[in-house]
């Protein structure tokens, strides 16, 4: 009867045992392969710093002429078009204090150590955003724009610019750019209160949109996947999206990072 049973029972080796294990093998390695990938994109999105970040200066010799650029990601330039790097000129060394998603209260909290202990000789601050988004109260970080220009106008000899902050999405009478646009406002008085100067991004950008955009989304995974896993630039992620200025309604592509640029190096120039 023994003999019977073990003749009826399959094999523990038998082919289609083997296959169910190789098939569990090969899906839990493409799983694993998956998970990499995906961990390697989101840290070099938005873990990675840039090279010429505060960091490197703090121990660095003076510099005979610095200036930092402080903000978040649109300052950043990983998941948004890098237009700081662009300002380098001989003689003049640009740190990036640029950090994915901070806002004004962020900014504040490390004001100190990664811009006025640098002793720069120039500031440009664009931050905002993310107060908007995550519905700071306008009036707190009214306050925080307030502290922020106080420290710089006071604990350094630097010259400040204010930038005012870029569209949120593409459609210019949408309640998102009506927000931007009263924030800016406010910028621009408290720049104003203090005789620093205010450079005028969301200005510039606007006569770019052509009216027609997608309503307001915010596809950030996206972004960092077409970016560091697919090689796209923003322009051809904005195309995919239909817009003009922006890679996702928020980051900016090579054409609203290059109005950017030559509003701060115009700046540079004056301010020479």
């Amino acid at each position: 009867m023994s003999d019977t049973l073990e003749a009826l029972a399959p094999a523990t080796g038998s082919p289609r045992r083997r296959w169910g294990r190789r098939l569990v093998a090969v899906v839990a390695t493409l799983l694993a392969l998956a998970l990499l990938v995906s961990v390697t994109v989101l840290v070099k999105a938005f873990i990675f710093k840039p090279a010429n970040g505060p960091a490197a200066f703090r121990d660095a010799p003076a510099s005979d002429s610095l200036m930092v650029v402080a903000g978040a990601s649109t300052v950043q330039g990983t998941i948004s078009a890098d237009w700081v790097s662009g300002l380098y000129e001989p003689g003049t060394d640009v740190v990036n204090a640029g950090i994915n998603g901070h806002t004004t209260a962020d900014l504040l909290e490390r004001l100190d150590r990664d811009v006025v202990e640098l002793d720069p000789e120039r500031v440009i601050t664009l931050v905002g955003t993310n107060d908007i988004r995550n519905d700071v109260d306008p009036a707190q970080s009214q306050e925080n724009i307030s502290q922020i220009l106080d420290k710089l106008t006071t604990q350094t000899s630097a010259d400040v610019a204010v930038m005012s902050l870029q569209p949120l999405g593409e459609q210019p009478d949408s309640d998102e750019n009506t927000r931007v646009r009263a924030y800016n406002a406010m910028l621009k008085s408290e720049a104003e209160e203090r005789g620093v100067d205010y450079l005028p991004l969301f200005e510039s950008l606007e006569p770019l949109l052509d009216g027609d955009a997608p309503d307001f989304s915010f596809p950030i995974i996206q972004t960092a996947f077409d970016k560091f896993l697919f090689g796209k630039t923003f322009n051809e992620m904005s195309a995919g999206h239909g817009l003009q200025i922006t890679a996702d309604n928020v980051h900016l592509n090579e054409r609203g990072a290059a109005v950017a640029g030559r509003l701060a190096a115009g700046w540079m120039e004056q301010t020479r």
